[in-house]
C-alpha cells in the first residue's frame, strides 16, 4: 500500500512534522522564522504572530524558548496553501485535485508496535499540564488552551478511527475541558458511550505531518476512514500504535501523544474562548478529559494553532471544506466551475449555466453537504470567485432580491 512519492524539490515527501520543518526551512528560508528570545505563552506568542499577519507575513514560527516550559513551540505551519501543498509534494494550483484524488484512493493504516513517539512515557501520577506550554491568546480567554491537539477516538460499533480538532481548556493537573461540536462525529461517539455510563477513551496527538490536519478536518459521511485519507495524501500507509487504554490508537511519528478518557456525566465550566469567527464563544458546562499517560519523542516539539481569526485556522479548515463542496455540487451540477470559502459559514460558487434553476440546484447541494453553511452565492463563470470585488459587483448588478434570493427557513 505504499508508493514512492516525490515533492517538487525532488526529494521524498517528509515522513513527519520535524522532517517537513527541516525541508521547509531549507527550501523557503524567508518563510521560516526561529525566535531565540524567551517568549511568554500568555498573549506574547499570539501577539508576535498577529503583528506579522498585519504586515502580511505568514512564516512558520519556531519559538525556541517558551517561558515556564522546556518545549520549543511551532505555530503557523498551516498558514498558507503553499505550505500544506509542499508537505505532500503537490502543486498549490492543483491542490484540490490532489486532495480529491486522495479521497478516491485511500490507503488504510498499518499497525506497528514501536515508533519515535515512544522515546519517553510519563505516567498519570507524574503528569502535569503546567509542564506544557498551553497558550493564552486573547483577553477574553478563560484559561490557557491547547488548540492543535488532534483527538483520535475509535467508534465502539464500527472500530473505525475518527480524527478531529477540539479545543482543550486547562482545568487542573491532569484535566482539561473539551469542546465537542454537537452533530459532529466525536460528540456522537461520546454520547453513545455516555448512554452506557462509560468513558470514551481517546488520544490527543500533537505535532504530526501536515497531511494529518487535512485528514482530521475531512468532511464526509459518518464512517469515512480518515486515517486512510491521510494515507492517500501521503502516498503510503500511516503507522499506528495501539495505546494502553482499550480502543486507543495514535501515530507512531507524532511529537507528543496524550492518552486520556472523556468522563461520562461530568460537566464543568469551559470558555469563553475567542474563536475563528471573530467572536468569543460563551462559557458553558462541557465534558472533562482526564489524562492517563503521555508519550513523547526525544526533543519533542509542541505544536500550536493560534486561536481566533488567524490565517492558519481559516486556511486549514477551508481546504477540506472546499473539496467536500466541490464533490457534492459537481454531482448536482456537472458544469460546476469552482468553489471558494471566503469567510466562516459562507460559500461562493461559479457555474457554467445551461438551463434555469441550475443555480438553485448548486445551492441546495451545498446546504445539504455542510450543516454550518449559512450563505451561498452562485455566479457565472466570468466572475473570479476569489476576487470579492468582482463578486460584490456581480451581486450589485445582477441580483433582484424578490426573484434572485432563495431563503430556506429554520435550518441549522
Amino acid at each position: 500500500g505504499s508508493r514512492r512519492v516525490m515533492n517538487p524539490s525532488g526529494g521524498e515527501i517528509p515522513k513527519d512534522l520535524r522532517g517537513f520543518l527541516e525541508y521547509y526551512e531549507q527550501a523557503h528560508p524567508r518563510e521560516f522564522c526561529r525566535i531565540e528570545k524567551e517568549v511568554d505563552p500568555r498573549y506574547e506568542a499570539a501577539a508576535i504572530l498577529t503583528k506579522l499577519e498585519q504586515a502580511r507575513k505568514l512564516p512558520i514560527l519556531l519559538y525556541e524558548k517558551v517561558k515556564g516550559s522546556s518545549f520549543p513551540v511551532v505555530t503557523n505551519v498551516y498558514s498558507t496553501k503553499k505550505k500544506i501543498a509542499a508537505s505532500i509534494g503537490a502543486d498549490p494550483r492543483r491542490f484540490r485535485q490532489t486532495y480529491l484524488a486522495a479521497m478516491e484512493n485511500p490507503i488504510p493504516p498499518r499497525l506497528v508496535t514501536g515508533g519515535p513517539v515512544l522515546d519517553q512515557t510519563i505516567s498519570q501520577d507524574d503528569f502535569d499540564w503546567k509542564d506544557f506550554p498551553l497558550m493564552t491568546y486573547h483577553q477574553g480567554d478563560a484559561a490557557p488552551y491547547l488548540t492543535a491537539g488532534m483527538v483520535l477516538a475509535e467508534d465502539p460499533e464500527t472500530g473505525r478511527t475518527n480524527a478531529s480538532f477540539n479545543r482543550l481548556m486547562y482545568q487542573g493537573r491532569n484535566r482539561v475541558g473539551i469542546f465537542m461540536t454537537v452533530g459532529k462525529h466525536l460528540h456522537e461517539m461520546y454520547s453513545r458511550m455516555e448512554d452506557q455510563d462509560q468513558p470514551l477513551p481517546i488520544t490527543i496527538c500533537l505535532g504530526s505531518h501536515p497531511a494529518w490536519a487535512l485528514g482530521a478536518l475531512h468532511i464526509g459521511p459518518y464512517g469515512d476512514d480518515e486515517l486512510a485519507i491521510i494515507g492517500g495524501l501521503l502516498g503510503r500507509q500511516v503507522e499506528m500504535i495501539r495505546g494502553d487504554l482499550p480502543g486507543t490508537i495514535f501515530p507512531a511519528e507524532a511529537e507528543i501523544v496524550f492518552e486520556a478518557v472523556i468522563e461520562p456525566h461530568i460537566r464543568e465550566e469551559e470558555g469563553p474562548f475567542c474563536e475563528f469567527s471573530g467572536y468569543a464563544t460563551g462559557r458553558g458546562l462541557r465534558p472533562v478529559v482526564t489524562v492517563t499517560s503521555v508519550h513523547l519523542r526525544e526533543k519533542a516539539i509542541f505544536q500550536d494553532i493560534c486561536g481566533g481569526q488567524h490565517r492558519e485556522h481559516l486556511v486549514m479548515a477551508t481546504i477540506p471544506m472546499e473539496a467536500n463542496f466541490y464533490r457534492t455540487i459537481k454531482g448536482a451540477v456537472p458544469t460546476l466551475v469552482d468553489v471558494h470559502v471566503p469567510a466562516p459559514f459562507s460559500l461562493i460558487v461559479s457555474i457554467k449555466k445551461r438551463f434555469p434553476g441550475q443555480a438553485q440546484s448548486a445551492m441546495l447541494a451545498a446546504f445539504s453537504s455542510d450543516i454550518y453553511l449559512k450563505h451561498a452565492i452562485v455566479v457565472d463563470e466570468d466572475v473570479d470567485i476569489t476576487n470579492l470585488q468582482e463578486v460584490i459587483w456581480a451581486i450589485a448588478t445582477r441580483v433582484q432580491a424578490d426573484t434572485d434570493i432563495l431563503v430556506i427557513p429554520g435550518v441549522r
